[in-house]
């Protein structure tokens, strides 16, 4: 991989570029000497002992002996677990620090997600903070993704709403039904993700089919009220379609197909 893309990250997580030198000078060649460092990393010799020093400090390396000392680096497992859990604090105790202020947002942008992956990892985030509700509609095939989570979040007394298009029966939470007649412009666009948190924050959009995924998640009060009122509206149809499905049909076509050809653009 590109060294100067190792190197951003290494700096996003809040390494200088010498520290992050010195650390993978020592992944390639430990345990390695200050003279040594200096030459396979390009760090200046005479800055090599305070680069040791710092990440030592940290946790990142150790060192032996003397005349010369010798350093070595914790592995990249080891490293990645030491900054999870170092971030988690910060993050945390940065947390409880903001809470205390009081503010109140003037604007709420809508973030862009443009990866399958990258919605997903989003979505499974906000179903773990619920704390009241989630309003969520989805295809069989994410369904089996979220199944347990939603499932865990339900056992947990949070109030699971759940829209299925597809036919997998759930032993959890409120479950209604929306047809997948007549919706082919799923192999170009891809399934479905429509969910809301607490009426606090949504994410909806196209996971991706032939075509990119194209979702978007927000605090926004209005757009949320709008998927929140979209889903409410499919639980009212699956519900009314139980009951009056027949006479729907012969009115209206099977899955709406008349409404949906008077107003398809």
């Amino acid at each position: 991989m590109d060294l100067e893309i190792i190197l951003n990250n290494f700096k996003a997580l809040g390494f200088t570029e010498y520290e992050g030198k010195v650390y993978l000078s020592l992944l390639d060649n430990h345990p390695s000497s200050a003279y040594n460092i200096s030459q396979n990393s390009g760090v200046p010799h005479s800055r090599v002992y305070d680069i040791t020093r710092r990440l030592i400090k940290k946790g990142y390396v150790v060192s032996r002996g003397n005349n010369p000392e010798l350093y070595s680096p914790i592995s990249p497992k080891e490293l990645i677990g030491a900054l999870k859990r170092d971030n988690a604090r910060l993050t945390g105790e940065l947390k409880k620090q903001l809470n205390s202020i009081n503010f109140e947002s003037d604007f709420d942008p809508v973030w862009n997600l443009s990866q399958k992956k990258e919605t997903i990892d989003l979505a499974f985030e906000l179903i773990e903070s619920a704390k009241e509700d989630i309003y969520v509609g989805l295809w069989d095939r994410e369904l089996k993704i979220f199944k347990d989570v939603l499932h865990k979040r339900s056992s947990e007394g949070i109030k699971v709403y759940i829209l299925i298009y597809g036919t997998m029966k759930l032993d959890f939470g409120n479950v209604f039904y929306h047809s997948t007649v007549n919706t082919e412009d799923v192999n170009i666009n891809g399934t479905t993700l429509d969910l809301v948190i607490d009426s606090n924050v949504c994410i909806t959009g196209s996971l991706g089919g032939s075509k990119p995924c194209q979702a978007v998640w927000t605090r926004n009060k209005g757009l949320i009220k709008s998927i929140e009122g979209y889903l409410t509206h499919d639980f009212f149809i699956s519900e009314i379609g139980k009951k009056f499905g027949n006479e729907i049909d012969k009115a209206f076509g099977h899955n709406l197909e008349k409404l949906r050809k008077k107003y398809e653009h």
